[in-house]
């Protein structure tokens, strides 16, 4: 982590370096690099950078040693992520999209409440005109 004072200000900028760790898992018979960034002042980041650079033993005993698999989420988040990141303007998009959820049911609500009014303007437009008809049969039926 690195901290710098700009100007008179009292204000910080911090920046955080991030470490990059590559795993190679098996997923459905085929290996899959898997990259994940963790901040360089987490636990996972120190246990690498402390480790001894790999002997030839090692590297034989890595290739024999089986893989560890990787599950179907983890795979569809490692995809998701490559798509988000060829798709720059795809970031922006889901943001607008996110903010704007509440606000489609609320759309879905005002639209229900709508049609439902209208319904009840026409049952009773179609009762006044019931009404009316009414007593002008019943005054038919007296005359007869």
């Amino acid at each position: 982590m690195l901290t710098t004072h700009v100007g008179n200000e009292s204000q910080c900028l911090l920046i955080f370096f991030l470490y990059q760790i590559t795993e190679v898992r098996d997923f459905a018979g085929q290996e899959i690099e898997v990259k994940k960034l963790v901040d360089s002042d987490s636990k996972e980041a120190m246990e690498r950078a402390k480790a001894p650079p790999p002997s030839a033993v090692d590297v034989v005993l890595e290739q024999i040693k089986k893989k560890q698999k990787l599950s179907v989420l983890d795979k569809t988040k490692k995809d998701w992520g490559e798509y988000k990141e060829e798709n720059k303007g795809l970031d922006v998009e889901l943001d607008a999209y996110k903010k704007s959820s509440n606000q489609y049911l609320d759309k879905v609500s005002i639209l229900q409440r709508t049609d439902y009014r209208e319904f009840e303007r026409e049952r009773d437009a179609r009762l006044a005109l019931q009404a009316r008809k009414r007593p002008d049969n019943m005054q038919e039926d007296a005359y007869e």
